[in-house]
């Protein structure tokens, strides 16, 4: 039987409250299809005792849904199709972050996991920092710390997030299973290659928020759902 999901209406101030409650050790780690290298090290190197690990993954909104015609605009399905296929993709995301979850467990570290909804994955993470007070965030890149970026390419996520951080939020960057380092990050010739997951240029104006608190679900018994008023 899966466990029951209990839905609250909250604001940023309550959870951000929530948050304080536990302890200042806890790590934040930014997960996506395929960063168990991250996770792994955040269990090995980052987790002290009685800590706990909130796993952040970040969704883009849903604006079109994929049709045997072909992909159609929310407004030209009907409620019920909308419906459907928000329900599969929260299932879908549901199980991809299982993966995590479970390695966790197997390490008898506790674990959270906060779903965000947001077009702009590093803008969005940027905005959660303070709201939650993190004080230990980590992020993997795809690109190599022997790859720094040419003049006018845009930055990877983790590295546009870490340069933009709070002072009091340390942003650690992991890349094939390894702490990146900042000499590793500046002193390499640049790459040639520009990586499609690098942010777009919303990502690069961090004074509005067009990201919803969508969900925070917590794993570990209880499944709680918050979202934030309108």
């Amino acid at each position: 039987m899966s466990p029951e999901i209990v839905e609250m209406v909250e604001d940023s101030k309550s959870i951000a409250s929530n948050n304080r409650d536990g302890g200042i050790h806890d790590v934040y780690v930014a997960v996506g299809k395929d960063d168990l290298d991250v996770l792994k090290w955040v269990l090995d190197h980052a987790v002290p005792p009685g800590a706990r690990v909130f796993l952040v993954h970040v969704f883009p909104a849903i604006t079109y849904i994929p049709t045997p015609v072909g992909r159609l605009s929310r407004s030209q399905l009907s409620a019920e199709q909308v419906k459907v296929y928000i329900n599969e993709e929260h299932n879908r995301r549901r199980n991809l972050l299982q993966k995590y979850i479970r390695l966790c467990n197997e390490a008898k570290v506790t674990v959270e996991t906060m779903l965000l909804e947001s077009n702009a994955t590093a803008k969005a993470i940027l905005e959660l920092i303070p709201i939650l007070n993190i004080t230990n965030l980590v992020m993997g890149t795809k690109r190599s710390p022997h790859c720094s970026r040419r003049l006018g390419k845009k930055m990877a996520k983790g590295e546009f997030v870490k340069k933009n951080a709070p002072e009091f939020c340390e942003v650690s960057i992991i890349h094939e299973g390894k702490k990146v380092v900042e000499s590793q990050e500046i002193e390499e010739p640049a790459c040639s290659t520009d990586l499609a997951s690098s942010p777009g240029r919303a990502e690069n104006n961090t004074h509005q928020s067009d990201w919803n608190f969508f969900e925070c679900v917590c794993f570990s018994g209880k499944h709680l759902n918050r979202k934030s008023k309108p």
